[in-house]
């Protein structure tokens, strides 16, 4: 019975490779964003794991940080543009627009978190931020 919870855990936490992992949060968080934007948010995921040592995976689909679309992404041609930012982010073939950015959001709801604290960089709808703890 251990060795089957084992395997149950293992399968649910790593469902997703980092490209479909991240992939996923760029459609969920910035498929309606200008290009450079969706590569922000892409690079957002890839600043944590340079400062946790964790895996894309595990930092995107990290529980309360980011949405990770979960259905199946029906807008392919988004679907498609959202995976090659992923692609550059996680290749490090592009350049950071985000400007090492660890956090965002969009929206006019300001998080407490953010609160007080200027962003390293606003593109499209989203204001990224870093040196915001734990990162």
């Amino acid at each position: 019975m251990k060795g089957l919870l084992l395997v149950l855990l293992f399968t649910f936490a790593f469902s997703y490779t980092d490209l479909e992992a991240l992939t996923r949060v760029v459609y969920c968080e910035a498929r309606g964003e200008p290009d450079k934007g969706k590569l922000a948010v892409a690079y957002t995921v890839i600043n944590r794991t340079k400062k946790s040592g964790k895996s894309v995976a595990y930092e995107a689909t990290k529980p309360s940080q980011f949405c990770v679309y979960s259905g199946t992404m029906s807008e392919t041609a988004a679907a498609e543009k959202c995976k090659t930012y992923a692609k550059q982010a996680i290749n490090r073939s592009a350049a950071d627009p985000s400007n090492g950015a660890t956090f965002f959001y969009s929206g006019s709801s300001v998080p407490s978190w953010a609160k007080g604290k200027t962003p390293c960089a606003t593109i499209g709808g989203h204001k990224f931020f870093k040196n915001i703890a734990p990162y």
